[in-house]
């Protein structure tokens, strides 16, 4: 028996380190044999046409490859995701490329907001003033890909394919019911009647704030939709609101009838024409990816003496470190001192893309970009959402722009604890005692009531804070001290076009008008390069940093399992805190 037993742990052992083996050597190998492989990339013939296959996630910038799977969580299914910065920077490339003749839009499902689907849309119709041809081509449509393809001179659509035409919604979910089944006591601290991040915890439906706030929000997004799409189209924005109403537009052959499309065909009849429009009837079209242009033309150089930073801040802000989906103040920070200490960089353009987070996180992130701004330009720029936390720190840029579908504003703050003795003792029959030095030593305690003081003091922080973020803004913004804050803040969210007539922020555009901005302030000129921030890992070190353990614990850690819960709920902090963080995690469909 005791054999028995010495191979069966000895075989688990062998296991063990075979799978650990694997999971560090196998894909050092892989980064290794695409790092040979980038130096073998096809050249771009003459009469290519650039291919966006566009499906998945959107991001802000693209992630290396190289080990940042390691610090996904394994209870996510999110992917790398297509970035942005190089799409748009391809497109661009493209069109001044004369070996280019067109842009082909191979349109799938898409995960990406609002804004960056606007700032994509705007790149490729700018791409058509070089009078290459575009072509749109998906299976299915829905409302967000129908408004991407747009842009292109002919849409085209699979000849059985559906459309889904019927205007846009939000939905959120409650949780009210769930906590008294299971004798839990949020404890919610807030300011601004808006704010209403709180509220899935105690209502079971929106409140009329909330409700009057989210309406407005939608609204907004779909004039700009409807606008946007009447135009090339040649109808009426009254034209494309009847069509929605009526749940007239399902079928390939309704959308063609409501001239929503130019014609119904298969992908290989649209390449067919495309052959035509390019190298001729007999010949395949040579297709490049934004890789191969980016590859052959490089999407930045930093050789010159003139450099304008861009500063990426994608995701939730947390204190101290961050991760690929979060901002941590601390290296935010650093990587702020890195662009900074740079001579040659003359300006910044920090691109905003966060529903906020931790208020003190994000007044740590604002203060290191006001010190950087009485030494060199910074310019905000935000992507789909610079809400809450983000648009505290967007609010340092000397200017700020936006996408008319950026959601932003959410100027109030909330804290968050839980109640739990209730749940120990009728669940698990359990109960607590305690000894302390001092009457409020266990302040916050979730298996203890709150006294009225203690709930007081709270309430006291929370509020120290909103006063904080209200005075930010105003003197950020430079807005009128006697103006009512509830004209602005009350942590009220707005669209871009709202908080321009607001003056939250200056301009309405995207993320390369503001870096044209920035060169203006910092009277560059044309004569000027880019350079984004943060720099990626070496592969090497991502690879110490998994062996050394950080990553695991990142992953495995309390706050992460509980950040894989909030998220599978819809955004919510669980963690107690005081946060300056969007109402809601947005998903306008």
């Amino acid at each position: 028996m005791k054999q028995f037993f010495k191979k069966v742990l000895a075989s688990a052992i062998g296991m063990f380190l075979g799978l650990l083996a694997a999971l560090i050597f196998i894909p050092l190998v892989i980064a290794i044999f695409v790092k040979g492989m980038q130096g073998r990339i096809e050249p771009i013939e003459d009469k290519s046409v650039l291919l966006l296959d566009l499906h998945g996630r959107l991001v802000e910038k693209a992630r290396p490859l190289d080990f940042d799977f390691f610090s996904r969580s394994p209870f996510s299914d999110d992917e790398r995701g297509t970035g942005l910065y190089e799409l748009t920077k391809a497109i661009d490339i493209a069109k001044k490329d004369k070996r280019i003749k067109g842009l082909y839009l191979q349109i799938g499902h898409i995960e990406a907001g609002w804004a960056t689907t606007e700032a994509l849309r705007r790149a490729i119709l700018d791409f058509r003033t070089s009078e290459k041809f575009v072509y749109a081509y998906s299976e299915s449509y829905d409302e967000r890909t129908y408004y991407l393809a747009t842009a292109a001179d002919k849409i085209f659509m699979q000849p059985n394919g559906d459309i889904e035409f019927n205007g846009l919604e939000m939905i959120s979910p409650f949780l009210k019911g769930l906590f008294v089944k299971l004798d839990v006591q949020p404890r919610i601290f807030r300011v601004g009647k808006f704010k209403a991040a709180v509220e899935p915890l105690i209502l079971d439906k929106m409140s009329d704030e909330n409700r009057e706030q989210s309406k407005t929000l939608v609204d907004d997004l779909w004039t700009v939709v409807k606008t946007e799409i009447a135009g090339p189209r040649k109808l009426s924005p009254e034209a494309i609101d009847l069509l929605a109403e009526g749940l007239k537009i399902s079928s390939a052959e309704e959308a063609l009838a409501a001239k929503l499309v130019d014609q119904l065909a298969f992908e290989d009849e649209v390449k067919d024409l495309i052959s035509q429009d390019t190298v001729g009837i007999d010949e395949d079209p040579e297709f490049v990816t934004p890789g191969q242009l980016l590859h052959n033309l490089g999407i930045e150089t930093t050789t010159g003496k003139n450099k304008i930073a861009v500063v990426f801040a994608e995701g939730e802000i947390v204190g101290g470190s961050g991760d690929l989906d979060s901002i941590g103040s601390r290296e935010f920070v650093e990587t702020l001192d890195e662009a900074r200490q740079d001579e040659d960089v003359k300006a910044i353009v920090l691109r905003v893309n966060s529903p906020g987070g931790d208020a003190l996180a994000s007044d740590v992130i604002w203060r290191e970009l006001a010190i950087t701004d009485k030494e060199i330009p910074v310019v905000s720029s935000m992507g789909d959402v610079a809400a809450s936390g983000g648009y505290y720190i967007a609010a340092a840029g000397r200017e700020i722009f936006a996408e008319n579908a950026t959601i932003t504003g959410s100027i109030g703050v909330f804290g968050i604890m839980f109640g739990m003795e209730d749940f120990w003792a009728k669940k698990f029959a359990i109960n607590f005692d305690r000894v302390v030095t001092h009457p409020y030593s266990d302040i916050g305690s979730s298996t203890r009531p709150m006294t009225e003081a203690e709930q007081a003091r709270i309430q006291s922080d929370v509020e120290r804070v909103y006063t904080r973020f209200v005075s930010v803004v105003r003197d950020s913004r430079k807005l009128d001290k006697d103006l009512d804050p509830g004209m602005f803040a009350e942590g009220r969210v707005w669209s871009g076009t709202r908080a321009k007539t607001l003056k939250l922020v200056d301009h309405i555009g995207g993320l390369q008008d503001a870096i044209k901005r920035a060169a203006e302030l910092a009277e560059l000129g044309d004569d000027y390069e880019l350079e984004t921030y943060p720099k990626p890992e070496e592969p090497f070190q991502m690879l110490f940093e998994l062996v050394s353990g950080e990553t695991a614990r990142s992953i495995f850690s309390r706050e992460g399992l509980l950040r894989e819960v909030r998220n599978a709920v819809g955004g919510f902090p669980f963690t107690s805190g005081v946060y300056a963080r969007l109402p809601f995690d947005l998903h306008v469909h």
